[in-house]
């Protein structure tokens, strides 16, 4: 083999290092290196021997050049991914430029160095941690006044020792006021009662609760005997009744049909609002007096039922003039008995008569309809009830007869009617049978309405209470009245 043969074989031996190195995705070993520059040394002196033995000097070969190339840059890119600790291999088994490598690793660092976003708080999991401490603070001071629970918020127990005034630190150094503690009283709840604050959210909160107690625990009587309707807005509304339908005629033989035009009488009804307003005062905090948040709402809910019970007993036993411009009870409308008796079998049996015998608007349908309820003062209570729970004829003199109305009807008594008699009862039919009286609402809400204000001219927080309804004859067919005796 000549000197050219060893040469080319020497480069050939060079170019299988590099191509081995570079598939395998890596720069050239230690071993590799070592072999490389010998093999180099060899072939710059075989190269010096093949000029002095031709006389001239010659350049290196396409190959040659080749290979140094790709040695070159697969040293610079060992370097490069070497500063910047990344991984050359893929860089050396893709062929790409020193350049070429170098703008990845520039992008790449940019992509890694972005500023990230400032964390977002969980504002669903801060919420529920606010409501949670809320609806707590809410039922302690409700077990504080006395108010019995059936389930108290979670945490109730363990804050219903706090005072007021440890309850607005509380909310101070749970919205970030510092040193919270150390404020006045004045000072203090000036600043835990600012709008919307939480302190203020937790004294309507338990005022709420408190009014719904107090509302669930109310037993009005007219709840058990009169209607119950809806108004969309303040604006006079007419409830129709609508008459009964002509009886069906025999047909001629001309088979000719009989126009029947059937008829409809119209009720104006109509809510009103009915408030008041009460207010938790500076001195009242500072004595952290919980009363006015407990007792105080117990008593509006109480007179807000009061009110709607004393409008409905004061249609019976005013004996107001109705939609038809009559009195209620009255001889044309034949529900008013026409001598006054007490409560026995001949007179209520006489007032069921007369209002099953009532007639529909023209007078051509009757009713038919018995009574249900039986009505009376509290003066009357006693008597009432030894007449319907009694087994015999409590007015016979058989003791063998027995009571046939025992248990038939519902007996209501309120005080309310003292006031207008102490003689007077009453039969009323079922609101599911006829309309009589009808306690109406607006859209239907029955719930007395709280609304909270912290103001500049008052020293503390404003509550008013409020609630709109109305009462009115919706038909007098199902009521009767006796004056008693």
């Amino acid at each position: 083999m000549n000197k050219k043969e060893l040469l080319k074989a020497k480069v050939l031996k060079q170019q299988e290092i590099v191509n081995g190195a570079r598939a395998a995705g890596r720069g050239l070993t230690a071993e590799e290196q070592a072999e490389f520059d010998t093999l180099q040394r060899e072939i710059d002196a075989l190269k010096a021997e093949i000029a002095k033995d031709e006389g001239n000097t010659q350049t290196l070969t396409e190959t040659e050049r080749a290979i140094q190339a790709e040695r070159q840059r697969v040293s610079e890119v060992i370097a490069l991914c070497r500063d910047f600790e990344e991984d050359p291999s893929e860089y050396i088994r893709s062929g790409v430029t020193v350049d070429q490598v170098r703008a990845k690793i520039l992008e790449k660092l940019k992509a890694e160095r972005k500023p990230s976003p400032a964390p977002v708080p969980d504002v669903r999991i801060e919420k529920e941690e606010v409501d949670k401490f809320r609806a707590a603070a809410s039922d302690a001071i409700l077990l504080r006044g006395g108010i019995k629970l059936d389930k108290p918020a979670d945490g109730a127990k363990d804050l219903r020792g706090m005072k007021l005034r440890d309850l607005a630190i509380e909310c101070l150094s749970r919205a970030g006021r510092p040193n919270a503690h150390r404020l006045d009283n004045d000072t203090l709840f000036r600043e835990a009662l600012s709008p919307d604050s939480q302190f203020a959210s937790i004294l309507s909160n338990a005022v709420n609760k408190t009014m719904a107690t107090a509302y669930n625990a109310a037993r009005p009587t007219y709840q058990v005997w009169t209607g119950r309707g809806s108004n969309p807005d303040f604006k006079a509304a007419t409830h129709y009744q609508i008459s009964e339908a002509g009886e069906l005629v025999k047909m001629t033989q001309s088979g000719e049909f009989k126009f029947d035009e059937m008829t409809d009488q119209g009720v104006s009804k109509a809510v009103a609002t009915f408030g008041r307003e009460f207010g938790m005062t500076r001195q009242a905090l500072i004595n952290d007096d919980i009363g006015i948040l407990t007792r105080v709402p117990e008593a509006y809910v109480r007179a807000a039922s009061r009110g709607i019970n004393k409008l409905v007993y004061q249609m019976l036993g005013s004996n107001p003039a109705i939609y038809d411009g009559i009195a209620l009870f009255h001889a044309n409308h034949k529900n008013l008995a026409s001598s006054g008796g007490a409560i026995a079998t001949a007179t209520v049996s006489a007032g069921r008569a007369a209002m099953r015998k009532q007639k529909n608007l023209r007078g051509k349908e009757t009713l038919n309809i018995g009574p249900a309820f039986l009505i009376v003062p509290a003066s009357l209570e006693t008597q009432a009830q030894q007449f319907i729970v009694s087994i015999a004829d409590p007015t016979g003199a058989n003791s063998n007869v027995a009571n046939v109305f025992r248990n038939s009807l519902v007996i209501v008594a309120d005080a309310e009617l003292d006031d207008y008699s102490e003689t007077s009862w009453y039969l009323a039919a079922s609101p599911a049978d006829i309309d009589t009286i009808e306690v109406t609402y607006l859209n239907g809400n029955d719930m007395p309405i709280l609304e909270s204000q912290v103001g500049f001219d008052f020293l503390g927080i404003k509550w008013r209470i409020y609630i709109d309804y109305g009462v009115t004859v919706l038909d007098y067919r199902g009521l009767y009245k006796n004056p008693g005796a």
